[in-house]
This record gives structure tokens, sequence and C-alpha cells, in this order.
């Protein structure tokens, strides 16, 4: 019997299993390493790595023969990020959460000490909560703001609270409360507000990670408190930490570490 020569997506699948190989937290590996991941022959995955090092997709240490990211995946990665794939992954979820909910929702992105509204799906109700691309808003108040403040360093969440000022009534300042807040949002995978940056709006966020396992942006849903019921939240939340997830594991995050975004069925 003959045996048939591997066809080329079979043979671009395996390249592409090796590439996986390489995580945030794993950014060096040998060839057997990688063959014993991918439960590979080893003759098999050094032919894979050699022509992955030829194309300029990995690159090999001479000395510990380890492998790495070549220029061609920084190249790639940079182009994707050019060309918002975050943008383009989120919004089709989006879209899903405003037809379920019609609330609006947004996506936000940190820039310094600020978050920016990155993405908008707007609600098709009169009575509505929304922001423009671009606005501009503080990390020490709100639902969406904790979603980065909460996995910053001690050092930076104490000098962004030390600016903080009411903006409402339920504006949250103390230094201990705004912890404690911090401390929730990492067990629950979510954070409520209610009323804290302006008076009569409420909103949920969840963080999304990448493969650093910080969170990049956040996605929220927003509108009149009185339209945030109980009941409502209690469809929203799971909804959006499932979007969320999936976004996240997307952009190289490791589902292990993001139990606190596991929703059950």
């Amino acid at each position: 019997m003959k045996i048939k020569p591997e066809d080329g997506s079979a043979s671009l699948k395996k390249g592409l299993s090796v590439l996986s190989c390489f995580s945030w937290l794993r950014t060096s590996l040998t060839l057997t390493e990688i063959a014993r991941d991918l439960e590979m022959p080893l003759p098999t995955a050094a032919r894979i790595l050699k022509a992955l090092e030829e194309e300029g997709f990995l690159e090999r240490d001479r000395s510990t023969k380890q492998y790495r990211l070549g220029f061609k995946c920084y190249l790639l990665g940079s182009i994707a990020k050019k060309t918002g794939i975050l943008r383009s992954l989120a919004l089709p979820y989006m879209e899903e959460l405003k037809q379920m909910f019609n609330e609006t929702v947004n996506l936000y992105i940190r820039e310094g000490d600020f978050r920016i509204c990155y993405e908008q799906v707007e609600s098709s109700l009169n009575l509505k909560r929304s922001a423009k691309l671009g606005d501009r808003f503080p990390l020490w108040a709100g639902a969406s703001g904790r979603c980065f403040l909460a996995f910053m360093s001690n050092e930076d969440v104490e000098r962004i609270i030390s600016q903080a000022e009411p903006l409402t009534p339920n504006t949250i300042l103390g230094k201990n409360r705004v912890l404690e807040k911090n401390s929730e949002l990492r067990k629950k995978g979510y954070s409520f507000s209610l009323s804290e940056r302006e008076q009569g709006v409420s909103s949920v966020a969840v963080p999304i990670f990448d493969a650093s396992m910080k969170p990049p942006a956040c996605m929220t849903l927003s509108g009149p408190t009185a339209r945030f019921t109980e009941k409502m939240l209690e469809e929203l939340i799971p909804a959006l930490k499932k979007t969320c997830l999936a976004i996240s594991l997307k952009l190289g995050a490791e589902r292990s570490a993001l139990s606190f975004l596991e929703t059950r069925e």
C-alpha cells in the first residue's frame, strides 16, 4: 500500500499548532517540549521547526537550542493591532448583546489614567446612555474604570485614587472602599455601578484579557437605572461575562486563569 504524501492543509495546521505552543508565559521552547506538547514525533517536529525558522516565524538560540517567535510573528501582530483586531473581534458580540438587552454597549480601552470609548453600539430606545467615540473618562469612577484599576499595581491604584473627586453623591472615593470593590471584581468577574459617574445611570462592566493576562479593554452595558432591575441583571451579567471570556480567549488569554469569567449554564 502506497502512503499518500501529507496534503498542504495538514502541513499548515501542524505549523500553526507549533506556533500556538508559545504563550506569554512560555516564550522559549525546545524541540522536545514542542513535540511532547503536540504528541508529535521528533523528526516531524524538527522538520516543521526548521521550515518555520527558515521563513522567519521562529528563531533558534544557538546556545540554549530553544526556539522563540520570530520577526514575522512580530510583524503580523503589529499589523493586526494597527488594523483594529480588537474592534473587529468585539463588534459582532456587542451587536448581539444590544439585540438581547437593547441597552448601549461600549468597548473601552485604557490610555494612561483614563479609559477611552473605542467602540459603541447604541440602544434604540429614546432614553439611553451613550458616549462619543474617543471620549475619555477617569479610571476612578464607575464600573468600567474598575475593570482596569483592579489589575493595576497598588502604587498606581493609590496614585489614581488620590486624584479622585465626587462626580455624584454615589461616587466611591475612600481608599478602603475602592480596594474592596476591586477585590470584588477580581472574584466575581464583573463590576456594577449605580449612579457613580452619572446620576440616574447604571452600568455593568467586565474586563477583557489578552495573553499578558492584563485587561487591554473592557465591555460595558449601561442605561437608565430604572431599567437595570434585579431580573434583568440576572440575565445580563452571565451573558456579558460569557462574551468577554470568548473575546479574551481569541486574544490569547489562558482559560485556566479566567475561572472568574466562567458562568454556569
